[in-house]
């Protein structure tokens, strides 16, 4: 945040709530907003995760619950000028909040994750089942810049290569038909909690009840730190953290075909080494 009596140095007009850093852009709301809507724009352009005509299905993860909602009001305002149609796939506990859709449908878990890895791909398989009922084509994921990097570094620090191809920016999901897509994965947390923030987007949000019924796995509490960590790190260097996602794409293209994961998972669209990931393959082993 600013002072009042400062400007906002793209459209000098209105006065400015946030200072990038590494840029040095002093920004108000409304610039705020459409630097956002740039970021994601070009995440879709670059990697060709969206067309005009797509049926799309905005995901609200349990793992971000919060920076989903004022990513969805991003994505809404990208889709309006285009011949799409936008469902909203919400947890079936989430409460309390209202989205600006018509189109909302909801998933349940089969059970509660035991790592990380498996909340991530059991909600990309339930949200993908619904999906096929709704003709969705493409689900978006809005995970964010911290969050990826710090999946990333987790579990390359525990050798967990088998989770890492949760980072690619496109999976596919054979079974339905089912392209997800990361179009987030550089916009920073904070500056879109932000923008949910002074948009008023966050004021009637209830989720302690979803939060303690899922997140009880393991490796929780080392999530949060790890997450704690990087945000921290990413105010005064971001390079390093855009360079650690990076490093995570070179990984995924050239580091994990070597140790066999070369095929999409048949349900969640993760590398695995056979037609089924190690988590669909035990939850999901009639697929």
């Amino acid at each position: 945040m600013v002072s009042k009596a400062v400007k906002c140095t793209t459209c000098s007009i209105r006065q400015a709530v946030y200072y990038r850093r590494e840029s040095g852009e002093k920004l108000c709301l409304q610039c705020l907003e459409k630097s956002i809507v740039r970021q994601v724009k070009h995440e879709i352009n670059k990697w060709k995760m969206l067309e005009p005509h797509d049926t799309i299905g905005f995901l609200i993860p349990i793992e971000t619950l919060l920076i989903s909602i004022p990513a969805f009001k991003i994505m809404s305002i990208i889709e309006r000028k285009y011949a799409t149609e936008l469902f909203l796939i919400k947890p079936k506990e989430l409460k309390g909040v209202v989205f600006d859709v018509e189109k909302v449908v909801e998933y349940q878990l089969p059970r509660r994750p035991k790592t990380i890895t498996e909340l991530l791909r059991l909600e990309r398989v339930e949200a993908a089942k619904i999906s096929d009922k709704h003709g969705i084509n493409k689900i978006i994921v809005p995970h964010t810049l911290e969050f990826e990097v710090t999946y990333f570094l987790m579990n390359i620090l525990e050798f967990n290569f088998a989770a890492l191809s949760d980072l690619n920016p496109k999976m596919y999901s054979e079974k339905y038909g089912v392209l997800f897509t990361k179009p987030f994965r550089k916009v920073k947390s904070y500056e879109i909690l932000l923008y949910g923030y002074l948009k008023g987007l966050l004021s009637e949000v209830h989720f302690s009840s979803i939060i303690s019924k899922y997140f009880t796995f393991d490796n929780c509490c080392k999530l949060g730190k790890y997450l704690d960590y990087i945000i921290t790190l990413g105010k005064r260097h971001f390079e390093l953290l855009i360079s650690t996602l990076k490093m995570s794409e070179l990984f995924i293209e050239k580091i994990l075909p070597e140790y066999g994961f070369r095929r999409p998972c048949l349900l969640c669209g993760a590398l695995a080494k056979n037609k089924l990931c190690n988590v669909c393959s035990t939850l999901y082993f009639n697929a």
